[in-house]
């Protein structure tokens, strides 16, 4: 892993920092898991469910980038691009649809 880092570009190693520091605040997940389950959540699946939302949402960024190429736009990436990079995901299989849940969080 060395050797790779060492020779990164700037704006390589730059983004890579960044994406070594990103993380989703582990109380919010654990917060949202204990709402979903109704159970106390051990401190290990919280950590492993934080890494696979950090995976999950570089998924989604990666196929808005996608979008845009294929729109041919440039700039930041916008909600109409996340937007439809989850309906491609979706179409894909890569994003199962589960409607169980859905109705809890988002009409409580």
């Amino acid at each position: 892993m060395q050797v790779l880092v060492s020779n990164f570009t700037e704006e390589q190693l730059n983004r890579y920092e960044m994406y070594r520091r990103a993380a989703f605040p582990k109380a919010s997940i654990k917060r949202l898991m204990q709402c979903m389950t109704g159970n106390a959540v051990p401190q290990n699946v919280i950590i492993a469910m934080s890494g696979i939302a950090k995976v999950f949402v570089g998924e989604v960024v990666e196929e808005a980038l996608d979008v845009m190429k294929q729109w041919g736009e440039t700039g930041p990436i916008q909600p109409k691009h996340l937007r439809e990079a989850v309906r491609n995901l979706k179409k894909t299989q890569s994003i199962t649809q589960s409607t169980k849940y859905k109705k809890q969080l988002f009409h409580s």
